[in-house]
């Protein structure tokens, strides 16, 4: 039979990052956190698209 390859942490094989899991062994740098640019908008503020119309009738609808 032909069991799946399950990869553990003696794994050799080379992987692509499709799907990649990061651990403690991972030689990826750091990530930053993608921030929501909108989330401390006010429905009533100019949207920040540059439309000049508010939020709430532009982009926040």
């Amino acid at each position: 039979m032909n069991q799946p390859h399950v990869h553990g942490p003696n794994c050799q094989h080379d992987h692509d990052h499709h799907g990649h899991v990061h651990g403690p062994n991972c030689n990826h740098g750091a990530q930053t956190p993608v921030r929501n640019a909108l989330k401390d908008v006010g429905r009533n503020d100019p949207c920040p698209c540059g439309s000049n119309k508010k939020f709430k009738k532009c982009h926040g609808g």
